[in-house]
């Protein structure tokens, strides 16, 4: 399954003011810059050379691209820098902010992304590492950062919109929305009780493979969640391509799982926002993992 993408921006038509930065902070001239694919973000994602060898990771996004991006940017700085050096967590070397463009430059980090459909192999290994991360964050090194339950309940009580708008279902859910309103309610309020820091959007294309490393990249959306969140996340990913380990028997995992199958739900029939045009095909697709998932355990 396509993961969606925003359109990107190459680095050579962003401002000068930014580029000029860019190469101050390297200390040389920018004389490679390959656009990096995948993701949402409609903004820069490079992959830079200079001209004294040096390499390094750009991304960076203003608001004529994407009024909310930057702000997700500066809560992705706000994390890694709380995170601290940790080798499941990119390297931040510098960041930029001028109230309108917002950018990162991190460690270029030689690897590779998982293969999508997921394989085996790269599954075990992402889990195991995700184990490692979320022991490191549990409790979260940013006592303050968002409450999931509380940043993300618009979006996780979405069947609330599903019935107002009168939304088609899946034949085998209906007469049954008001049941998983409640069941994400449900959800919602175990999330409420999370000391962790989680990343809270795991997917194969934000995780990079080295020989001896696994690196979740993309801190955009942290938030204190439970511990098994994260875990509940990149299954979600996973679950259509390996065999993955049973998920505890727990109303509260399966109630987040309903909440997000409903927010992705809803989101599917809204028209697409700036610079992502793939968004709701992909919500519509990872709707239906979800509700098939909550199908299987209920």
């Amino acid at each position: 399954m396509a993961h969606a993408a925003g359109v990107r921006l190459p680095y050579e038509k962003m401002p000068l003011p930014v580029r000029d930065w860019v190469e101050r902070t390297l200390g040389s001239e920018v004389v490679t810059a390959a656009t990096q694919q995948g993701g949402f973000s409609p903004g820069v994602a490079a992959r830079l050379v200079t001209a004294s060898g040096r390499r390094a990771f750009f991304k960076a996004v203003g608001t004529s691209l994407n009024p909310k991006t930057p702000e997700l940017f500066r809560q992705e700085i706000t994390a890694v820098q709380a995170i601290g050096p940790l080798p499941m967590a990119p390297t931040l070397y510098d960041v930029y902010d001028d109230g309108d463009w917002v950018g990162l430059l991190f460690e270029d980090i030689s690897g590779r992304l998982p293969a999508h459909p997921w394989e085996q192999a790269d599954a075990d290994r992402v889990l195991d590492a995700l184990e490692s991360l979320t022991d490191a964050l549990d409790p979260s090194p940013w006592p303050d950062a968002p409450l999931v339950a509380v940043r993300s309940h618009d979006f996780l009580s979405r069947w609330d919109n599903v019935l107002a708008d009168n939304l088609a279902v899946p034949a085998w859910m209906e007469g049954r929305v008001e049941e998983f309103a409640e069941l994400a309610q449900t959800g919602i309020r175990a999330l409420a009780e999370g000391k962790a820091l989680a990343h809270y959007d795991l997917r194969a294309d934000n995780i990079i493979l080295t020989d001896d490393r696994v690196v979740f990249i993309d801190w955009a959306h942290p938030a204190l969640a439970p511990r098994w969140t994260d875990t509940v996340i990149l299954h979600a990913d996973m679950r259509a391509s390996v065999v993955l380990p049973d998920l505890p028997d727990d109303v509260a995992i399966t109630g987040f799982i309903a909440a997000v199958a409903g927010g992705l739900w809803w989101g599917a029939a809204q028209p697409a926002p700036p610079g992502l045009p793939t968004i709701r095909d992909w919500q519509r697709e990872q709707a239906i993992i979800h509700l098939d998932w909550v199908r299987e355990r209920l």
